[in-house]
């Protein structure tokens, strides 16, 4: 990979620091604090050096919340332990991650996925975006927050909000996360820290570095100060997998070629194909008449990878992260900051098949009825309990099969990205007197996902010879070609046999905002607390893609050898069972350097809104929400029992503009607005039930908004024959739920917690896909669009199909949290303790099968682990700290209904990480430190279909290890 000017050196080869957290189940009220973080809870800076030191403060603030947060706090400064955010978060309880490219990405907050969680930094709401490969739904083009954009070193605190008060920024079902990055007041006086780590991955073998430094000072008596750091990583890895491409019955694409005499023939003669009587395909023949096999397998109770291949995706990741705060306290009540963050996450990919795809193509494009079933055996999988043919019947996945006329493919994938994030952030906090103080945040972030270069290249070697084995391993299936894969005289590059597909993707998404808000303390522990924020989010994607991915130049085999290269070792991580350890791929750079297919002319030109491919991703949105609240805080007693807590209501009014472009006879670009309004009450309770015992109570009404490609009005109009729309849905209500969470807290022994939380989400709303009977004008889209037909608005029915708001469904579930030091264990054992938290969570939505509505089924919410577990054991004293961590998520749907006919599901099996670090204090300036990540090289797997549970993706990044120095002065 290119390295920038601003990119620092790939010198740098040493070691980082162990980086820690502590992490406490803390329960909150947003309050204003000192340092101008409006509308943040009033969680205390503190620098704290030593993890058992780090869960201690964060104990002592967890006591005087009210309520429901997670706190996780650096050991010490610029000192996480994670290579990004999200693996930092998911040691919360009740925080469930998702993972790309072997780190985490994004979060489930109980059981709810990342579009239900907002993130604000510095008090201002954020939004961020990277892209990932298909098996991972690809590029973020929602509301859901990548973590992995950022370093972890930029942070010294996170708190992710589990219950609301009427102060909190609306729009979270699941949690709102504060991300807060270091200033200068955090540590008076001159402060420097930098570290050095070098990382090593035991898949790629190879050692890249990271690099952090920070630098701070305080002038004037502490009235003034300025911080400035910088953050730094490089990651060269592989990835290598199994994929299937999905399941399809071996009936779809027209199933297989039928032995000879049976009637239908398929495929019919056609000589251009070498179809006849006698032959599936050139070179097939068809199977005998009495050939078992055919009928064994062409069933629809037989299923088949649609692309059985393994793959090898080789990633480069530059992580270049940069924040800077200025503080001014002219006076002991008033308090300016201004804060200032900017993120590169730059990516190059390249993904390397070999796949057999004629089981996923019809006989428009020499698909699965030219392949002919030499041999088969069958594994049963249960009986289908998916609606439609297959409902009761005995069901099976493709155990061993031998097929001829099977086109195999070498697909290389290559992306480069770039995901940019910058946001400045003014924060001011005046107490006009000792009751009354005024809060004010004002700020503008930016984050541009741009992919210019998503592009394709595909050739092939037609109507081979291949086995496909599941017998051994469902996981790891053994594949076999009957020609030598790395020779390029066996492949052909030409039309209809080699495609080249350009996809590039620009996303921005921008956020400007201003609030203010007042605190009037009127009595004795009593404040009243008004305040109103706007916000403006803009939302700009454009695609564009080329018209015809099968003009392709004619290569020779001479032609094709210089642009092609060698996939070798695969498997030697512990992959492949039999499959070959390489094969032929092509080489990116030669092929765009001989071909020069980025010049936008000839066979490279671009087209956009013009073509239904990226036509549906060039679109904008506009979000204007305008809010207001009022809240009382306070603190008394009842019944001799100490009570403090929170009441108050927001109100919210949401006004949006969304363009996109309708097809009738042209495409046409049309621009809807909606709005609406919600009055969102909230209620926290916290009671001192003795001096070791808090009860927690919170009652709120919460709401999200629709994902962003929902409320666009995109899509097609169809004029002719029965009248129909097929768009997206502007009009959408936002999703509403109110929640209610009951805690018991008991400090039990000095730094020491045993707490059970209980919640419930009724979620009153869903948003699902659906057909219905209506106007025109009912729709909402121009009626221009009708101009040139006799097509009443009002009285014409018009089958629409697009989003609409469903039932919801509750959610439930528990948290079990303890912590605990071993302080009273004798001599070196006292330096032992533990943490560990469980999660329960249940709940079920009614899906709609169809769009006809007619056909439902209940299944858990899309991205929901039933159970959710962490543990950390870990031992320190003034020198040496250590420690052992696992964090367990349970398996989670990802699909509902399937993309694959006659299955109900997609989703993720569970998994079971183990990380480890270490740290050796050498002196009161240096400290070793050492990490190890995915300890036992955790696979991910991904499924299909509840009942057979047949593989989708089954694949691993392999283990890192991390040794680091870093250098302190204080």
């Amino acid at each position: 990979m290119s390295k920038g000017s601003k990119k620092i050196s790939c010198a740098v080869k040493a070691l980082s620091p162990a980086l820690v957290l502590a992490i406490s189940s803390a329960a909150a009220q947003e309050a204003s604090t000192p340092n101008g973080a409006a509308n943040g809870a009033n969680l205390e800076e503190v620098v704290v050096t030593g993890y058992r030191a780090s869960l201690e403060s964060a104990l002592a603030e967890k006591r005087e919340q009210s309520g429901v947060v997670d706190v996780i706090k650096a050991e010490d400064i610029a000192d996480f332990p994670d290579s990004n955010l999200a693996e930092s978060i998911q040691r919360v309880p009740g925080v469930s991650i998702s993972r790309v490219a072997g780190e985490g990405k994004a979060i489930t907050v109980r059981g709810l996925n990342p579009s239900f969680t907002r993130v604000r930094i510095n008090g201002m709401e954020a939004q961020s975006a990277a892209s990932g490969t298909v098996s991972d739904r690809g590029a973020n083009l929602g509301r859901g927050f990548d973590f992995n954009v950022f370093a972890s070193e930029l942070f010294n605190t996170i708190a992710v909000r589990k219950t609301t008060s009427a102060e909190i920024v609306e729009g979270s079902l699941g949690a709102t996360v504060d991300l807060t990055t270091a200033r200068p007041f955090d540590f008076p006086g001159l402060t420097f820290v930098t570290s050095v780590q070098g990382n090593y991955n035991d898949l790629s073998e190879d050692v890249e570095p990271r690099f952090s430094a920070l630098i701070s000072n305080t002038w004037a008596d502490g009235k003034f100060g300025a911080l400035a750091s910088i953050a730094y990583t490089e990651r060269h890895y592989f990835e290598e997998e199994f994929g299937s491409g999905g399941w399809n019955p071996a009936t779809v694409d027209g199933g297989f070629c039928t032995p000879v005499g049976r009637t239908p023939q398929n495929p019919a003669n056609d000589p251009v194909r070498g179809t006849d009587a006698a032959n599936c395909a050139t070179g097939v023949e068809r199977p005998a008449a009495n050939d078992p096999y055919y009928d064994l397998v062409n069933r629809s109770t037989v299923f088949l990878p649609r692309l059985p291949r393994y793959g090898r995706f080789e990633h480069d990741q530059e992580r270049l992260g940069v924040s800077a705060s200025l503080q001014w306290q002219p006076a002991d009540s008033t308090l300016f900051t201004l804060d200032a963050l900017y993120s590169d996450y730059d990516v190059k990919r390249e993904e390397s098949w070999l796949e057999g795809f004629s089981f996923a193509r019809a006989i428009s494009q020499n698909g699965k009825p030219q392949t002919a079933i030499r041999f088969a055996e069958l594994i049963p999988v249960g009986v289908s309990n998916t609606q439609g043919t297959n409902f009761g019947l005995d069901v099976f996945d493709i155990g061993l099969g031998t097929f001829e006329g099977v086109d195999v493919r070498a697909d290389t994938q290559h992306d480069e990205w770039k995901s940019e994030f910058m946001q400045f952030t003014l924060t001011g906090s005046h107490e006009f007197s000792d009751t009354l103080r005024l809060n004010i945040v004002a700020g503008q972030s930016t984050n541009n996902l741009d992919q210019p270069v998503q592009t394709t290249i595909m050739f092939q070697r037609p109507n081979a010879g291949m086995t496909i084995d599941f017998t051994q391993d469902r996981d790891r299936p053994t594949f076999t070609h009957d020609f030598d894969v790395t020779d390029p005289a066996q492949y052909t590059f030409g039309a209809g046999n080699a495609e080249v597909r350009m996809t590039p993707l620009w996303v921005e998404n921008e956020y400007r905002t201003g609030d203010a808000s007042l605190a009037w303390t009127w009595a004795d522990d009593m404040t009243l607390k008004f305040g109103a924020r706007f916000t403006e989010f803009d939302y700009d994607i454009h695609a564009k893609a080329r018209p015809n991915n099968f003009l392709v130049p004619d290569l020779t085999t001479a032609q094709l050898t210089d642009v092609t290269r060698l996939v070798t070792g695969f498997g030697d991580g512990g992959l492949s069972g039999r499959f070959p350890s390489s094969w032929l791929t092509t080489d990116y750079d030669k092929f765009i350097d001989q071909y020069d297919i980025y010049s936008g002319t000839g066979l490279w030109v671009l087209g956009g809104s013009e073509l239904p491919g990226p036509r549906g991703n060039i679109r904008h949105l506009t979000e204007k929400d305008t809010s207001v609240y009022l809240q009382q805080d306070f603190r008394f007693d009842v019944f001799g029992i100490p009570l403090r807590g929170d009441i108050g209501v927001r109100y919210v009014l949401t006004d949006l503009e969304s363009t996109g472009y309708q097809v009738a006879t042209t495409p046409v670009q049309v621009t809807v607005d909606h709005d609406y309004g919600e009055f969102l009450p909230a209620l926290n309770l916290a009671a001192e039930l003795s001096d070791e015992l808090i009860g927690r109570f919170s009652v709120a009404r919460v709401m999200s908004r629709p994902e962003i490609g929902f409320l666009t009005p995109g899509g097609a109009v169809n004029l002719t024959g029965t009248p129909g729309v097929s768009s997206g849905n502007p009009f959408l209500e936002p999703i509403l739920a109110t929640t209610y969470d009951v805690s018991v807290e008991w400090y039990f022994a000095e730094s020491s917690l045993l707490a059970l939380g209980l919640f419930y989400k009724d979620i009153e709303t869903y948003i699902q896909n659906q057909s219905q009977q209506m106007s025109f004008r009912e729709t909402g889209l121009p009626l221009a669009l009708l101009i040139g037909t006799n097509l009443d608005p009002d009285n014409t029915p018009f089958t629409v199909s697009r989003p609409v708001n469903t039932p919801g469904g509750p959610l439930k579930g528990f948290e079990i949290n303890y912590q605990q030091a071993f302080s009273f264990l004798p001599g070196w054992m006292s330096n032992f303790g533990a943490l560990l938290n469980y999660t329960w969570v249940d709940s079920e939505i009614e899906y709609y099968l169809a769009q006809s509505a007619t056909t439902t089924t209940r299944d858990d919410l899309l991205g929901l682990s039933k159970n959710a577990y962490n543990a950390t054991v870990y031992w320190e004293n003034t020198t040496v700290s250590a420690r052992l961590s696992a964090s367990y998520r349970d398996k989670f749907l990802e699909a509902l209904p399937a993309n694959n006919p006659l299955q109900d599901v997609e989703g993720t099996d569970e998994m079971l990480t183990f990380d480890a670090s270490a740290s050796w204090s050498l002196n009161d300036q240096f400290k070793l430190t050492f990490e190890a990540l995915n300890l036992f090289d955790e696979y991910k797997r991904q499924y299909i279909d509840s009942d057979r549970d047949s593989t989708f993706v089954y694949g691993h990044t392999g283990r890192q290890f991390s040794l680091g120095v870093q250098y302190r002065f204080q």
